[in-house]
């Protein structure tokens, strides 16, 4: 009986179209800025990505040129070079930064802030986004619902990831103007052009994204005449400001350092080059990817073997191609399939080309993320149209909800009684005694010390000194053997976590400075510090 109730409830809930829709809105946004509010109070943990641009931000601030990041010079320690940032995209730092100068806050607060309002705009963008491809009122608030309740959505609340909260704000907007040009004229290359700087501002992986949205205008654009002269015209006209933008990011970033697309190796087919992102539409859309904590790459540990993986890789690669075949026949808008088929199609050519040739490109489920959200209101139209689809679905959601509640409450509470440095920021790898230490320590020596970390996120609580950050993770045992830096730079301060120090790690750091011997080790929380004198 209950469950019957239940499949009634929600084919009401999926056919309603009067004003309850704006009820659901309501209260996903109010939910939305009780989260920032929570944050602003306990801001996120940075991720590694954003932790390199707040070390830009940082050199910014003292008054260097824009994108620049210093690291000590290996032949002599006492002066820096200078590289251009070009791995990631500095909208990442720039918008935190904005917010600092205007509000005179601090990082973590900033980052909150950051948090929050891009996840209001991406809710509002993709909301507008449904509608302008053909759903209803109800359907595309509901679809926003079950956004807002995917782990993708509430982990920037905890972690701050960077370019992927900033281009949460932007997909949406970008597409639904898009699928609003109706005839080439100053507005459209106007707004083409700029969307293109905006959006490799936001996030450099957005140019796949670019040229799909390019796409769609020109199909769209062209479909109605069969003159193949009409077709190339509008080709022609849409390329003067796209080529424009993309020359502009080329010349002016991209080819100002190195950035992910310089590093690959031999051509390499293996199982997840092209499953991966076949699989897309469900393993981002339904937050797989961050539930099994990683199905290829694994922030920590793996919950699934390689074997388990490559299998459920093919099961949704198979499900996601089915989907899309059965939205394409059934659903009525043939704007909603050209979006999702254009975007499906061009990121899966993309990553599955970057794989091939083994660009430092990592297998997350976050890379795909727009596919994924344009999946959701073609899933939730093709369940309405099952009582038996509709109380599962339902079902799962109450599972979603009941998961990403604990794991908010539960990182949250991290968070908390995680160590806060000047920055504000939530440092979970790291004690509040750690951080007051290094604080002290940076305090009492401006500018006359060097702090050598091991991960970049340390770096952003060090305000007085220079930093230089090793990548010991990314090193073989041979190579961090054979990292040497001569000359001294007054005195060095060094934290290495505990298990640096017991597998030898800690000591062939502290052997690559060649004209500093007797490193004093003292013991904090989990870390420990090595510092030895001019």
């Amino acid at each position: 009986m209950v469950s019957g109730q239940y499949g009634v409830y929600l084919s009401t809930m999926f056919s309603l179209k009067s004003k309850p829709y704006r009820i659901l809105l309501l209260v996903i946004g109010t939910i939305t800025l009780m989260l920032g509010v929570l944050i602003f109070v306990v801001p996120p943990n940075p991720f590694p990505d954003p932790s390199w641009g707040f070390q830009v931000m940082r050199y910014m601030e003292q008054g260097h040129a824009f994108n620049l990041i210093p690291s000590p010079n290996p032949a002599n320690i006492a002066i820096d070079n200078t590289d251009f940032l070009s791995w990631w995209s500095p909208g990442q730092y720039l918008l935190p930064y904005l917010f600092k100068i205007i509000f005179g806050l601090n990082t973590g607060k900033a980052v909150a802030l950051t948090v929050t309002l891009c996840s209001i705009l991406g809710l509002a963008g993709y909301y507008q986004l449904f509608k302008r491809l053909g759903f209803t009122n109800w359907l595309s608030a509901i679809s926003i619902a079950f956004i807002a309740s995917q782990a993708y959505f509430i982990l920037p609340f905890i972690f701050y990831p960077g370019g992927e909260v900033l281009l949460f704000a932007f997909g949406g907007w970008f597409l639904y103007y898009c699928f609003g040009i109706q005839k080439l004229n100053w507005q459209a290359f106007v707004f083409l052009f700029l969307a293109g700087l905006l959006g490799f501002v936001a996030k450099s992986s957005v140019l796949w994204m670019y040229a799909a949205g390019v796409a769609c205008v020109w199909i769209n654009l062209s479909a109605s005449k069969k003159n193949i002269q009409h077709w190339l015209r509008n080709g022609v006209l849409l390329a003067i400001p796209v080529l424009a933008a993309v020359a502009i990011i080329y010349f002016c970033y991209i080819t100002k350092g190195v950035n992910p697309s310089n590093a690959d190796g031999p051509w390499l087919i293996m199982p997840e080059t092209f499953s991966f992102p076949l699989a897309s539409p469900l393993l981002s859309g339904l937050s797989i990817d961050e539930i099994f904590n990683g199905l290829i790459y694994h922030p920590d540990a793996a919950i699934l073997s390689y074997t388990w993986s490559i299998v459920l890789l093919a099961l949704l690669a198979f499900g996601s191609v089915f989907f899309v075949n059965s939205v394409l026949k059934h659903l009525p808008n043939k704007d909603y399939a050209l979006a999702l088929i254009i975007v499906y199609i061009t990121g899966t050519l993309f990553f599955s080309y970057l794989y091939i040739k083994q660009a430092d490109v990592s297998f997350e489920g976050r890379h795909f993320r727009v596919i994924g959200l344009l999946t959701i209101p073609g899933l939730i139209y093709w369940v309405s149209k099952s009582k038996i689809a509709r109380i599962v679905f339902g079902m799962v959601w109450f599972l979603f909800i009941c998961w990403e509640t604990s794991y908010f409450k539960i990182e949250y509470k991290v968070n908390i009684h995680s160590g806060h440095g000047p920055s504000g920021l939530s440092q979970q790898a790291y004690d509040q005694l750690t951080l007051n230490e290094l604080s002290r320590l940076d305090s009492l020596h401006p500018n006359t010390a060097l702090f050598v970390t091991t991960a970049p996120d340390l770096a952003i609580e060090i305000r007085n000194n220079r930093v230089l950050t090793l990548s010991v993770q990314d090193m073989s045992a041979q190579e961090l053997k054979e990292v040497k830096y001569t000359g001294k730079a007054g005195t060095i301060y060094m934290l290495m976590p505990e298990v640096y120090q017991k597998n030898g790690v800690a000591y062939h750091i502290s052997k690559a400075f060649v004209n500093y011997h007797h490193f004093t080790v003292k013991k904090l929380g989990n870390n420990y510090l090595y510092s030895a004198e001019n």
